[in-house]
């Protein structure tokens, strides 16, 4: 029975997997904001649905209580996540959360497969990077003097990269982390965001092409200040990063192609410079030649692969915990093992409609620095996923970067929130100008009555009350006429009317009317007493 249930439990999990993918893209082609709230609510259902299946087999395989209970607290966490990001930002991507809430769903399950103790403490960092992540769209919205510090990031990015070059602790051969307080902090995640709000400012005042060589000289000391560090996934990411802005902002296409050139030759000096990117290279193109050494790693991985095929092992049913570092680097050749290569293609394909959101989003703001800092964080979360997929495949070497959201990383983890709320910030700027444009529009479009040359009752004046008349009310035909009263005490008043108490002018109630006789004192008056008849004599 037990057999039956993971059996059934493993193509459950693909069919719920690939009808959330389905629907990552079919949004795109909806127009009514009614039937996208209905399909992010599918959404929400299918992901609730997947996470309590693969508990469940946990559960059953485990048999300890405590992974219940840990799975109740990451349903209320994911559930208060879609809540306070749906409620508190309403102008928002409800796409890019529910994907963020997905792919955070997916690494909690495979975390918790692997190591327990290492899924309660990515829980812990999620609640905490999720709260973080909440207060990031109010300072974008508040806070416009980020648009004017780029000199402040880049000494900063620079800074920190440099303290990790000369103090960090050395894992694997390279410079990566500090340890503060028992927990390890990698100052490279972060300051891939740095580096994408200091380029951005570079580029957007970037008027000549002195200015441009300037930007390309920082950026080029931050990958420098990663290659001496031996962090060369972090290299390649700000490298790729910093040459997808610069086409950006100036569509030029000589200067990418003068980037790549340039990058292309590095890597080559590297090989021959570097004995560890040497051996990274010799491992890639023939893992097997040295199995059991530098080629353990991606030969363990390319085996799980194997082992999976199409619609894998079953969960707990594999050996991903043979693949040296699965969590953190191979997450996704232990994905594609005990969950399947279907499941791994609808991974790929969620991670791509983020990317296609970050353009949109881009393409969508019409504040040049936004722009590029949209296209910088959606690159940066691209080429990282991209990097830690193709390594795992050995499409390319391995760089040893994480699968955002996914794999087991504090800094990855907390980083990654902060770039899709960073995003979501944006987004919410670009929808805030809308709808003022789009209130100022209506405030100012003229409105018509219902019959001909009737203007509207119950127009008003300047947003006043019930019976003020409305400012410049139209005819149907378009001619500007004197104003008209609505509903209330006013109605049907016309400018030159007067009673017993006051005279109605183009402004509505204008105050006591004052009684004067013409030159021969037979014509008796009632107006407002105007400025020429201030000698005339009056009756009172």
């Amino acid at each position: 029975m037990m057999n039956l249930i993971i059996q059934v439990s493993k193509y459950l999990i693909i069919l719920l997997m690939a009808l959330y993918t389905l629907q990552c893209f079919t949004v795109f082609r909806l127009r009514d904001e009614d039937a996208k709230g209905y399909l992010f609510m599918r959404q929400n259902m299918l992901m609730f649905f997947m996470h309590f299946v693969a508990f469940m087999v946990l559960y059953l395989e485990l048999s300890e209580t405590t992974i219940l209970l840990f799975y109740g607290a990451q349903v209320l966490y994911l559930a208060a996540v879609l809540v306070l990001f749906g409620n508190l930002y309403r102008r928002g991507s409800r796409l890019l959360i529910n994907n963020m809430c997905m792919l955070t769903c997916i690494g909690f399950i495979m975390i918790t497969r692997l190591s327990y103790e290492q899924s309660v403490k990515q829980f812990k960092i999620a609640v905490i990077s999720s709260v973080v992540a909440l207060l990031i769209p109010v300072l974008i919205r508040k806070l416009r003097l980020i648009t004017r510090m780029y000199w402040a990031y880049t000494l900063l990015g620079i800074g920190m990269l440099g303290l990790v070059a000369i103090a960090a602790r050395v894992t694997y051969g390279a410079k990566l982390s500090f340890d503060v307080g028992g927990i390890s902090f990698q100052p490279s995640e972060f300051v891939k965001i740095i580096f994408v709000f200091a380029i951005a400012g570079l580029l957007t005042h970037a008027r000549d092409f002195r200015r441009i060589v300037i930007a390309t000289v920082l950026a080029a000391l931050h990958v420098l200040i990663l290659v001496i560090s031996k962090d060369l996934g972090s290299a390649l990411i700000f490298f790729v990063t910093y040459l997808v802005m610069l086409f950006v902002s100036t569509r030029n296409p000589f200067y990418v192609l003068a980037g790549v050139l340039s990058g292309s030759l590095a890597a080559v000096g590297a090989y021959f410079l570097f004995s560890h990117v040497r051996v990274r290279v010799e491992a890639w193109r023939d893992p097997f030649k040295d199995y059991q050494g530098d080629g353990y790693q991606i030969g363990q991985s390319l085996f799980a692969i194997s082992a999976g095929s199409w619609f894998g092992t079953g969960l707990c049913q594999g050996s991903p915990g043979a693949i040296p570092w699965a969590a953190q680097d191979m997450m996704f050749s232990a994905i594609c093992e005990e969950l399947g290569s279907i499941f791994g293609i609808c991974l790929i394909l969620v991670c791509m409609s983020c990317f296609i959101m970050f353009v949109n989003i881009a393409m969508q703001l019409k504040n040049r620095y936004y722009r590029l800092v949209a296209v910088g964080l959606g690159t940066t979360y691209a080429v990282q996923t991209f990097l830690t997929v193709g390594g795992g495949i050995k499409l390319i070497p391995l760089t040893g970067v994480t699968l955002p959201l996914v794999s087991y990383g504090g800094s990855s983890m907390l980083s990654t929130l902060i770039m899709f709320a960073i995003v979501q910030g944006l987004y919410m700027l670009q929808r805030d100008e809308e709808y003022k444009e789009e209130l100022k529009r209506q405030q100012e479009q003229s409105y018509y009555g219902g019959g001909d040359g009737a203007p509207m009752q119950g127009a008003y004046y300047n947003g006043g009350g019930d019976g003020m008349p409305m400012q410049g009310a139209y005819y149907n035909d378009g001619i500007e006429q004197p104003p008209y009263y609505g509903n209330g005490d006013y109605a049907g008043r016309q400018e030159g009317d007067y009673e017993e108490d006051g005279y109605y002018g183009q402004n509505g109630y204008v105050g006591p009317r004052y009684e004067y006789y013409s030159d021969d004192g037979t014509d008796f008056r009632q107006e407002p007493y105007p400025e020429e008849y201030d000698e005339r004599p009056r009756r009172r």
